[in-house]
């Protein structure tokens, strides 16, 4: 077993979960749709966790390349970066209940404070892991753009504008459809 292959089952596992997670909640809330008031807003962040969750397991491959040598201290940095996205992937949709109406426009902005404290922190450290594990340059497309969606998540957390979240959603969408059709990381099977 290689380096990597030890360090990214754990990774794997808690990406794994937070996918999990988010496909169960959707196929649950689908069940019950007949009481689910559904909101485009938060029907867009479930898209998008669920985009960032396939890309930062997908992001991991790189690490097979640029990184032979781990350090605890290093993947300790990586995994709680990981836990960000599990933590934030679980407040993005309500728990299905066997009664009464479950409006997803208020669950929205009923959790929007820690929901948006936990993508910042994400933001945050994964401009932290882009430098210190990648290689990225301190300043770089990797490291400058978390750091300043970080800070518009930290505002949205702050906030109860809707024309904000409206915004800050929208935005992180098309950030993250921008960091997916841009990524030309190729995986190959050697023998």
């Amino acid at each position: 077993m290689s380096p990597f292959e030890f360090v990214t089952i754990f990774c794997s596992l808690i990406l794994g979960l937070a996918l999990s997670h988010i496909l169960r909640a959707v196929t649950d809330l689908y069940e019950i749709r007949d009481r689910v008031r559904t909101y485009w807003l938060n029907s867009l962040w479930v898209v998008t966790v669920t985009m960032w969750s396939v890309y930062a397991w997908w992001g991991l491959w790189q690490l097979s390349i640029d990184l032979n040598e781990w350090h605890y201290s290093q993947y300790w940095f990586l995994v709680t970066n990981l836990a960000s996205i599990y933590f934030f992937t679980t407040l993005v949709l309500p728990k299905a209940t066997d009664k009464g109406i479950i409006d997803l426009e208020n669950h929205y902005y009923s959790v929007h404070q820690a929901f948006f404290s936990i993508v910042a922190f994400s933001l945050f450290t994964s401009a932290a892991v882009n430098y210190s594990l990648f290689g990225k340059a301190m300043i770089s497309d990797m490291t400058v753009m978390p750091f300043i969606v970080g800070c518009a998540a930290m505002a949205a957390a702050f906030t109860n504008s809707k024309g904000y979240h409206k915004f800050i959603g929208v935005f992180m969408f098309i950030m993250f459809l921008f960091f997916q059709i841009s990524d030309v990381t190729v995986i190959e099977y050697n023998i």
